[in-house]
């Protein structure tokens, strides 16, 4: 008799789905610094959650000193957006690995703006791009800080400011 409440907890246990992961990180970005050495005044702050059950991603941005308007025009137009997550393989082997398309997300603020993602899916933003990087690269390569969020304009088109991601 004494086991069956034993018994009973374990079966709960295994029967209820293992809770979500979510993961945070941070990035600092900035025009000073490797590998975008752009001099550039402008800056960037921004907390990036995964979601490693839902594989899911939710991005606060907030950036001073580029405006909406001096976002890389052509970026801006496709479905790619001006804002990427990039892959650091090594230093000569680098990959655009997530883009955050431009949309109603990306907001004016008086000396800059702000960009909220709430819940993208991992999968239609790699689809975006064909990568080929799985959810467990990205997120591989998160944790090993191996991964720089990127901000392209049409003065610096290779990216104006930038920062490594890095465990918070």
């Amino acid at each position: 008799m004494r086991l069956f409440p034993l018994i009973a907890v374990a079966a709960v246990a295994f029967a209820t789905p293992a809770a979500a992961k979510m993961l945070t990180f941070r990035a600092t970005l900035g025009g000073t610094a490797a590998p975008t050495t752009t001099g550039s005044p402008a800056s960037g702050k921004a907390v990036i959650k995964v979601d490693t059950s839902s594989q899911k991603v939710s991005v606060d941005l907030d950036v001073t000193g580029i405006t909406l308007d001096q976002l890389a025009d052509g970026l801006v137009a496709k479905p790619i957006g001006p804002i990427h997550f990039h892959v650091y393989r090594s230093a000569d082997d680098v990959e655009l690995i997530l883009p955050l398309p431009y949309g109603p997300n990306y907001t004016k603020t008086r000396n800059g703006f702000h960009v909220t993602v709430r819940n993208y899916d991992y999968a239609a933003g790699e689809k975006l791009i064909n990568s080929g990087a799985s959810f467990d690269e990205f997120v591989n390569a998160m944790r090993g800080q191996r991964v720089v969020l990127n901000i392209h304009t049409d003065k610096f088109p290779d990216g104006e400011i930038s920062g490594r991601v890095m465990a918070k």
